[in-house]
């Protein structure tokens, strides 16, 4: 069965054009038109994402976020936000949601994005392990560090600022570089959101490893370290 999406979206043509551009591409669709029922939609269904068309000012992407985060689903359930064009970055941050979008988008961008991170239009997300060291991987498909096996979740924003970092392992990379491999090239991101980022993944790794192989240098950016 095909993966399922939920589009929280109050306008009806909006949603229609979106789910045919979905549907083409090997997805199920489903309107939610009540918000403060899309987490509880999403869950009944076993939706694979929620897709929240924002508007300017409005609550729904922190709620829907907290929502998941209360049902211990942020790691399970993409949550992904079309924002508009003069939507404030630093809101969609706090919100915590996986992958923001700045409409008007061309939509190969967002079918690319589904198709790396929660599979193909069967479902299916075709696994590629990556080795760091010892019995740490990189699962490429599910955006995910595997530490002897054990999954350890990461956003979408930190496996790639991973990624980009075990790809150069050694190297310090300034956080220009981290931000234009991290973000989508259409949203501003101040040095300091790329600060909060790697810190959030140096937890999670030193949490699992015991120890921090991430280096910050200062006044230059950050290296992964294998050593």
């Amino acid at each position: 069965m095909s993966v399922l999406l939920a589009i929280v979206s109050q306008d009806a043509d909006y949603y229609l054009m979106l789910s045919y551009i979905l549907k083409g591409a090997g997805y199920r669709t489903m309107l939610v038109d009540i918000p403060s029922e899309a987490v509880a939609t999403a869950v009944d269904r076993d939706a694979a994402a929620i897709i929240v068309d924002c508007q300017p000012g409005s609550q729904i992407l922190a709620d829907i976020a907290s929502g998941l985060k209360e049902r211990g689903l942020a790691s399970d359930v993409t949550l992904i936000a079309l924002v508009a064009e003069k939507a404030a970055y630093l809101d969609i941050l706090k919100a915590n949601v996986d992958e923001s979008f700045t409409r008007p988008m061309p939509p190969e961008r967002l079918l690319s994005y589904l198709h790396g991170t929660i599979g193909n239009s069967s479902g299916e997300a075709t696994s590629r392990l990556a080795p760091i060291f010892d019995d740490v991987k990189l699962d490429v498909s599910s955006r995910r560090v595997l530490v002897r096996g054990t999954p350890v979740n990461l956003s979408p924003i930190e496996f790639r600022l991973l990624s980009a970092l075990v790809g150069d392992a050694g190297r310090v990379l300034n956080r220009a570089e981290l931000i234009a491999v991290a973000w989508p090239p259409t949203v501003f991101v101040e040095p300091r959101t790329v600060d909060v980022h790697i810190g959030r993944l140096r937890r999670a790794l030193k949490q699992v490893l015991g120890r921090d192989v991430i280096r910050t240098v200062p006044k230059e950016g950050y290296a992964f370290e294998i050593s």
